[in-house]
C-alpha cells in the first residue's frame, strides 16, 4: 500500500496547488523522443522505452501493489518480414502518442477515487471501501497502423475487483476499432491466459496485400540475334563451313510461344477494406511473313520451310533455295527473295542475288554476287578485278584474290591479295596467314592484320575513315541515273509509239525514285559523318604485326608511305598527324 499512498499524496498536493507536477501528456523534446526507441536484435522489431514518470508506469505501480508477479512493461512492436525497421519506428511514434492518451485517461479515472479516500482518512472518516482501488475491468488498447494493414493490442490490467482479461473484452475492443479481418486466432485464444498479457504489445491482426498479376511473356525457340564470330583453333585457322548457327525450320515447327498473363489477387486491410489489384498484361506475338498462329492464338508456327529470322519486331521465315551443285549453265543466274545455299562453286560469268544470306560451300570465281544479308564463302573468292561482290551485312571468306569486295559491315578473311576492299565497318585478317598485300583496303572503323605488304615491296594502300560502302552505293546510283537520263534523251528523239510512251513513263518513275534515294544518301551521309567524326579520330587505326615498305597509310586527309619495316605497327591519327608506334 506504500506505492498507492505515494500516488494519492501526489494527486492531492497537485489538486491543492501545493506542488506543480508535470502534466502526464506534456510533450517530450525531439531528443527525448528519439531516446524512447531502442532497436532489438531482430531487424523487423523495435522496442519503445518510456520514462518511469509515464502514465503507463504509474498504472503499472498501481497494478504491482495488488499483484507483484506482474511482469514489467515491454513494448516491442513486431511486423514480421513485411515491415522494415524504419516503418516500425514510424508506427511506434504514432502508437506512443495514442497509447499515452489512453494510459493518462485511465490513470485519471483511478486517481480521483483514490483522492476521495485520502480526504476521508484526513477527516477521520473511514468507510468500508477505504484503501480499496476503484474497480475497473481490464482494458484492451487496440492500435491500427497508418495503412490499416496491421493491428496491435496492449492490455491495461483491471483495478480493484474489476474483471481480468477475457475473450469477450478483447472482442469488444477489436469490434470498436472495426478490426474484423486477418485476426490471429492463436493470439486471440491464448492472450487471456498469457503470463505477459498486461503492458505488453501483441500483433493480433494482419491484412493481406494486393498481389498484381504477372504479365505474359514470350518463350523463344530460336535465337533473335545470330552472331557469326569466327573462332580460331589452336593453329590460328577458322572453319568457315561451320561459321554461325543455322536456324533452319520446317513447316509446322514452333518458333515462339506466348505464356498468358495471370489475374491479380485483391488484398484486404484489417478493417476489411478491399485493396485493388492489377491483372497482368498480355504480350503480342511477333508474327511476320511466312508464319501463322495456332488455334489458341498463343503459338507462332512456321508456314513454310526456310530460315528463321528476327527483324527487330517480328519473327519471319525466309524461304531457302538450295543448289546441290555449282551455279553454272545447269542452273543459270540466281535471283531469290530468301536465303541461298550453294553446295558447289559459283562459276565465272554467272550472278547470284538474294535478299537474305548467301552461303557458298565452294569457290566464287569471276562473277557478280549481291547478298541482302551475310555472304559466306567457305573456300574463297578469286576474281579478275571486274567482279563485284556486295553484302549488306558481313562478308566471311577463306581468302580474297583479285577481287572487288563491298561490305556494309565487317570483312573477315585469312588473306587479301591484290584486291580492293570497301567496308563501312572493320576489316579483320587475323586468322591463317593474316596477310594483306597489294590493292587498296578501305575501312571506316579500322583494319587489323598480321602482315601488311611484302618483302618485295608490293604497293599496298590502306585508307581509314569515311564511308567506303555508302560512297560506292551512291556512285552506282549516280551512274544509273546518268544512264536513264541518256536513254530518255534518245527516246525523246524517236517518233511517237506505244512502246515509247510506256518506256518513258517507266523511266520517269524510276528517275523520281532514284532521285529521292540519292537525296537520302546525302542526308544520311552528313548525319553519320557528324556522329562518327569524334569516334573515328580516336578509334580508327591500323593494327598489324608487321608492316613492310611501300605501304601507304591514309587517315582522313593525311598520308604516309612507309620507307622501312615496322614491327607491331599501330598507326593512328594524333593531332592531325599519323603516328606510328
Amino acid at each position: 500500500m506504500k506505492i498507492l499512498k505515494v500516488l494519492k499524496e501526489k494527486f492531492v498536493r497537485t489538486k491543492k496547488g501545493e506542488s506543480k507536477e508535470e502534466e502526464p501528456l506534456e510533450p517530450l523534446s525531439p531528443q527525448e523522443t528519439q531516446q524512447d526507441f531502442a532497436t532489438t536484435s531482430t531487424a523487423s522489431s523495435v522496442s519503445l522505452e518510456l520514462s518511469h514518470e509515464h502514465p503507463l508506469y504509474r498504472l503499472y505501480d498501481i497494478r504491482t501493489d495488488k499483484s507483484r508477479n506482474t511482469p514489467p512493461p515491454e513494448l516491442v512492436m513486431k511486423g514480421g518480414d513485411e515491415l522494415t525497421e524504419d516503418q516500425i519506428r514510424k508506427e511506434l511514434m504514432r502508437f506512443r502518442i495514442e497509447m499515452t492518451k489512453a494510459a493518462d485517461s485511465r490513470l485519471k479515472d483511478v486517481l480521483p477515487k483514490l483522492a476521495t479516500e485520502e480526504n476521508e482518512e484526513e477527516n477521520g472518516e473511514e468507510s468500508e471501501t477505504s484503501h480499496l482501488e476503484p474497480s475497473m475491468d481490464a482494458l484492451p488498447f487496440v492500435y491500427v497502423s497508418s495503412d490499416n494493414m496491421y493491428a496491435w493490442v496492449m492490455v491495461f490490467p483491471p483495478t480493484g475487483w474489476g474483471k481480468e482479461l477475457t475473450k469477450d473484452l478483447l472482442f469488444e475492443a477489436l469490434e470498436k476499432k472495426k478490426v474484423t479481418y486477418g485476426l490471429d486466432q492463436e493470439v486471440f485464444e491464448n492472450l487471456p491466459e498469457d503470463y505477459n498479457r498486461y503492458f505488453h504489445l501483441f500483433l493480433i491482426a494482419k491484412g493481406s496485400k494486393a498481389a498484381n498479376g504477372d504479365n505474359g511473356y514470350l518463350v523463344d525457340y530460336f535465337l533473335r540475334h545470330v552472331e557469326r564470330l569466327p573462332e580460331m583453333d589452336e593453329f590460328g585457322n577458322v572453319n568457315y563451313m561451320s561459321l554461325g548457327a543455322e536456324q533452319n525450320v520446317k513447316q509446322g515447327d514452333l518458333i515462339c510461344e506466348a505464356i498468358p498473363p495471370t489475374e491479380g489477387i485483391a488484398g484486404r486491410t484489417v478493417l476489411n477494406q478491399e485493396l485493388r489489384c492489377k491483372n497482368g498484361k498480355s504480350v503480342s506475338i511477333p508474327k511476320g511473313k511466312n508464319t501463322e498462329l495456332s488455334e489458341d492464338g498463343n503459338k507462332l508456327i512456321a508456314s513454310i520451310d526456310g530460315r528463321v529470322e528476327f527483324s527487330g519486331r517480328y519473327f519471319s521465315v525466309k524461304p531457302l533455295l538450295e543448289i546441290p551443285g555449282n551455279v553454272d549453265y545447269s542452273t543459270g543466274n540466281i535471283n531469290f527473295i530468301g536465303d541461298v545455299l550453294i553446295k558447289g562453286d559459283v562459276c565465272s560469268g554467272f550472278s547470284v542475288r538474294a535478299m537474305g544470306d548467301i552461303k557458298v560451300c565452294g569457290v566464287v570465281e569471276s562473277c557478280e554476287i549481291e547478298a541482302g544479308g551475310d555472304l559466306i564463302v567457305v573456300k574463297g573468292i578469286v576474281g579478275n578485278m571486274e567482279t563485284i561482290v556486295r553484302s549488306q551485312h558481313n562478308i566471311y571468306s577463306k581468302y580474297l584474290v583479285n577481287s572487288i569486295v563491298h561490305a556494309r559491315q565487317n570483312v573477315h578473311t585469312d588473306s587479301i591479295r591484290y584486291s580492293n576492299v570497301y567496308s563501312d565497318g572493320e576489316v579483320e585478317v587475323c586468322s591463317g596467314r593474316g596477310l594483306i598485300v597489294g590493292g587498296q583496303i578501305r575501312a571506316a572503323q579500322g583494319i587489323e592484320a598480321k602482315i601488311v605488304g611484302s618483302v618485295y615491296e608490293s604497293p599496298t594502300s590502306i585508307v581509314l575513315g569515311g564511308q567506303p560502302y555508302t560512297s560506292f552505293e551512291k556512285q552506282i546510283l549516280s551512274q544509273n541515273i546518268k544512264e536513264m537520263k541518256e536513254e530518255m534523251e534518245r527516246l525523246e528523239r524517236q517518233p511517237d509509239s506505244p512502246f515509247r510512251s510506256k518506256r518513258m513513263s517507266k523511266l520517269r518513275l524510276e528517275l523520281s525514285v532514284s532521285g529521292m534515294k540519292l537525296n537520302k544518301f546525302d542526308r544520311d551521309k552528313e548525319r553519320m559523318e557528324e556522329e562518327k567524326e569524334k569516334e573515328e579520330k580516336k578509334s580508327c587505326r591500323l593494327r598489324c604485326g608487321t608492316a613492310h615498305p611501300r605501304v601507304s597509310i591514309t587517315i582522313e586527309d593525311e598520308t604516309v608511305i612507309l620507307d622501312r619495316t615496322y614491327n607491331s605497327c599501330n598507326a593512328r591519327l594524333v593531332d592531325g598527324e599519323i603516328f606510328l608506334m
